[in-house]
């Protein structure tokens, strides 16, 4: 039997699928219009450092991999199978699966509850039924599939997938197209991922499996969640509220409207449920609430990189006054406090600042943007404030070279002293700060492409420190 969710038993149940030491690749093939192609191509690009066995008995070899005829020909153990075949050969497949002693399957097949076919409900729950009489912990079916880079294997039928960059966040998803939007954006903005799952139709491993697994995965510093639908949402509550006392969790909540509800149970299987009643749960039970995709993987990303400020009040900090009034404006709207500076502050800004800049809350370095040293004791000067408990930074690229040169030294030195939150909008044309962000990311200010996302990505972080601020007066 599968193992349900002793916290003694659930980091062993799913080693399996995401730490294999050998995978069956089940329905490989030469041709591109099939999704074996693309999972042996995945498999090929990730340099995975197990073995691999493609099984396709119509080939000897594929790719310059020996292929097998079957599962039972393989000389080997096999920890996981990742089993792309038609619908109608699937309960086959898991029957060899269990017969061979493999413990974690990857089923990219769909064709079952989602599907508006007749049997789809009895094809799902004969699967489960395989699956867990067998001890296989599924991911899918109806999945794109999973990745897991911290340990370089791609088992999905995406090879660009292992483009993205190793990193603590996991996306947890109902959907593979949302992992495939993240995709892009994460492999441009160089943001680092540790695993990506597309839970599909979750045949035995739902939500909650996963979030209990990742509380004991020492790779994930941050969860992020694509919800539609949910079967056991007393459970994923539960196993969510469990998680963030440790770990911050994000959730985007789709299927607001009708139309979007029905959408979602022809997608998953899954009707997406009362939007209001799901977005008030999660909040009640310590998980983050986001609006869309890019709020999703942006708070992620700063709630891996820093822990979270004491309080709400902010400071805001441009390089154009514009950049300010944005960031100032989704900072508020957010529920963060746009902080009086102390005296002693607004006197060191009066004397370091040109008379014509502005120098309160938010702070614009327009007029002396081409002096670094200058601009970096400004910002140090705010985040030494006693009424500052974290600084929303919006630089970019301006159209003269005096502004080239960012104080990222002082940046990253002042935010050390003080350890408060910073999180940073870094707008540029392709290559001319590579390095300087590199250097700010690997001392963890996490950087963002618009003001909006930077001052979202502070707004969770806050949010953060009050839910576990909450967690640890009320520990149940």
């Amino acid at each position: 039997m599968v193992a349900e969710h002793d916290s003694s038993t659930i980091a062993e149940s799913f080693k399996p699928l995401f730490y294999p030491g050998s995978v069956a690749l089940i329905g490989v093939s030469s041709s591109s219009k099939k999704m074996g192609y693309h999972v042996l191509q995945s498999f090929m690009s990730s340099g995975f450092k197990g073995r691999v066995y493609p099984v396709n008995p119509k080939h000897r070899e594929l790719a310059g991999i020996r292929t097998y005829p079957s599962l039972e020909s393989i000389p080997d153990k096999i920890d996981l199978a990742v089993i792309a075949v038609p619908q109608s050969a699937i309960f086959d497949v898991m029957e060899d699966c269990a017969k061979k002693g493999v413990k974690g399957a990857v089923v990219i097949t769909a064709g079952f509850r989602e599907a508006e076919i007749e049997g789809g409900e009895e094809f799902h729950k004969r699967l489960a039924e395989i699956a867990n009489q067998a001890g296989i912990r599924i991911i899918g079916p109806n999945t794109f599939g999973m990745v897991n880079l911290s340990a370089n294997l791609n088992a999905s039928f995406t090879p660009a997938l292992s483009m993205i960059k190793k990193g603590n966040i996991s996306l947890v998803s109902q959907s593979g197209g949302v992992c495939h939007v993240v995709m892009p954006y994460a492999i441009k903005e160089g943001i680092g991922f540790s695993k990506i799952i597309g839970l599909g139709n979750r045949v035995n491993t739902d939500f909650h499996d996963i979030l209990h697994y990742l509380a004991s995965d020492d790779e994930t510093k941050s969860v992020a969640l694509y919800v539609e639908g949910i079967d056991a949402p007393r459970k994923m509550m539960e196993a969510a509220k469990q998680l963030a006392k440790i770990k911050p969790v994000v959730a985007y909540k789709a299927g607001k409207f009708r139309k979007a509800d029905r959408a979602a149970k022809s997608h998953t299987g899954s009707l997406a449920g009362k939007y209001e009643l799901y977005t008030s749960a999660f909040r009640q039970y310590g998980v983050i609430v986001v609006e869309d995709v890019l709020e999703l993987v942006s708070s992620a990303k700063a709630l891996a990189f820093q822990p979270p400020p004491e309080g709400r009040r902010v400071a805001v900090i441009s390089l154009v006054a514009g950049l300010g009034i944005i960031s100032a404006d989704f900072c508020e709207k957010k529920g963060l406090i746009l902080t009086e500076f102390s005296e002693e502050t607004q006197k060191k800004l009066f004397d370091l600042m040109p008379p014509y800049t502005i120098r309160t809350n938010p702070v614009d370095l327009g007029y002396v943007a081409n002096d670094p040293d200058l601009c970096g004791e400004v910002i140090r000067t705010v985040l030494h404030d006693e009424n500052v408990d974290a600084v929303a930074l919006n630089y970019i690229y301006s159209w003269s070279e005096d502004f080239l040169e960012l104080p990222v030294k002082h940046i990253i030195e002042a935010q050390k002293e003080t350890r408060k939150s910073v999180t940073m909008c870094l707008n540029y044309p392709p290559g001319f700060w590579d390095e300087e962000r590199s250097t700010l990311e690997k001392n963890l200010i996490p950087t963002f492409p618009t003001p909006e996302l930077a001052a979202k990505a502070l707004a969770a972080l806050v949010e953060y420190g009050y839910i576990k601020e909450k967690f640890q007066k009320c520990p149940d």
